[in-house]
């Protein structure tokens, strides 16, 4: 029999390596998709994934006179990641009007769970338009392999966003891990990550701050851990075998 030799290389598929669209409300929707490059093959390896949603609202109001405080509250409650601090991580405030659109100091807010925003600081008879970015728990989530001609697909992942908000990704006895280790996944395949939340989901982009991305979404992200080779190396009938791996054959 021929020996094959396969090179691998570790890597992690960050929010930044998929495209992001916007999910539709109550309805399975596909929020991140990557597709498998040409003459490449990515394996699932026994590692921790990081995955986290925010959600964001918008909240429109003017101060009255003499009033320079205003209460907001949440549509969703809050999933609370306690490795981070509640204001400024869990909840990011914006103030999107007056213009210039900028981050809500830390010290001029409030937050109290499960779905309270407190502003203070503002000026009296001003219109404002704030909008709330947080770690919020309602829905669920998953991680879909498909098929290049999407007859066949499993999950490798699927929890409650609540939990997978609150859950602390970086304790070893309770991180997010992968079903289907060592799954293969060819040239052309696709890794979705799918939800089903009335909430818009808002993912973290340095550059885009419209629609589903957000520079002030921090902590909405996905770390993909993938085993990356030439498909090259494989035997040919490789393509079938993980289509037989996705139909559980």
């Amino acid at each position: 029999m021929e020996k094959i030799t396969i090179s691998r290389k570790f890597t992690r598929l960050a929010t930044k390596d998929f495209v992001i669209t916007a999910n539709q409300s109550n309805y399975e929707s596909e929020i991140a998709t990557y597709i498998v490059p040409a003459k490449r093959m990515i394996e699932i390896p026994n590692d921790f994934i990081g995955l986290k949603l925010m959600t964001g609202e918008r909240f429109t109001f003017t101060t009255g006179t003499a009033e320079t405080t205003k209460t907001l509250t949440l549509t969703y409650p809050i999933a609370r990641d306690t490795l981070i601090d509640l204001k400024g991580a869990n909840v990011i405030v914006v103030k999107n009007t007056p213009t210039p659109r900028v981050e809500w100091a830390v010290a001029n807010y409030t937050v109290t769970e499960p779905k309270t925003v407190a502003l203070s600081g503002l000026t009296s008879g001003t219109a404002y338009t704030f909008d709330v970015y947080y770690l919020f728990g309602t829905g669920s989530a998953n991680i879909t392999v498909v098929s290049a001609d999407e007859t066949a697909k499993t999950k490798i992942l699927e929890g409650a966003i609540r939990k997978i908000n609150m859950l602390n990704q970086e304790d070893v006895r309770v991180g997010l891990k992968p079903g289907m280790v060592g799954l293969c996944i060819p040239e052309r395949y696709k890794i979705q990550i799918r939800v089903i939340t009335a909430a818009p989901i808002v993912f973290y982009d340095p550059t885009t701050d419209s629609g589903a991305k957000s520079p002030y979404a921090r902590e909405s992200f996905i770390e993909l851990p993938v085993d990356v080779s030439s498909l090259l190396q494989w035997p040919e009938n490789i393509e079938r075998y993980a289509k037989q791996q996705l139909m559980a054959l």
